[in-house]
């Protein structure tokens, strides 16, 4: 048997997901996170569906300054997840910040949206 570690392992990459998005909401600004988490909730209940590209427009439009790891907002969702506003879907969308090089990005549904 080799000594070389495995190349998969789906345990490791889970674990070390968990605690990529726990540094990077542990370091994010607590305003910054209160703007995010204002911005979630308002749009889950406005919009059947929404990608971080929707909640990166709302905060540039309110002049709130992303924090300095981007990837926060993804913390964020998450927690909006877990917190019964927000559920994920199986579709993407391609983003349109030109900095994410039309990368594909999630689409979370709402599980709050006012019918309108």
């Amino acid at each position: 048997m080799s000594n070389v570690p495995s190349l998969f392992d789906e345990l490791a990459a889970i674990q070390a997901r968990d605690e990529a998005i726990a540094r990077v909401d542990d370091h994010a600004e607590p305003a910054w996170k209160k703007a995010a988490a204002m911005a979630i909730r308002s749009m889950s209940v406005e919009r059947t569906e929404i990608t971080t590209d929707d909640v990166w427009e709302w905060l540039h439009d309110m002049a709130i300054e992303a924090p300095h790891e981007p990837r926060a907002l993804g913390a964020m969702m998450l927690r909006a997840s877990r917190d019964g506003l927000i559920a994920t879907t199986d579709r993407v969308r391609q983003s349109r910040r030109p900095e994410c090089h039309a990368r594909p990005v999630r689409v979370w549904r709402s599980l709050v949206a006012n019918p309108s």
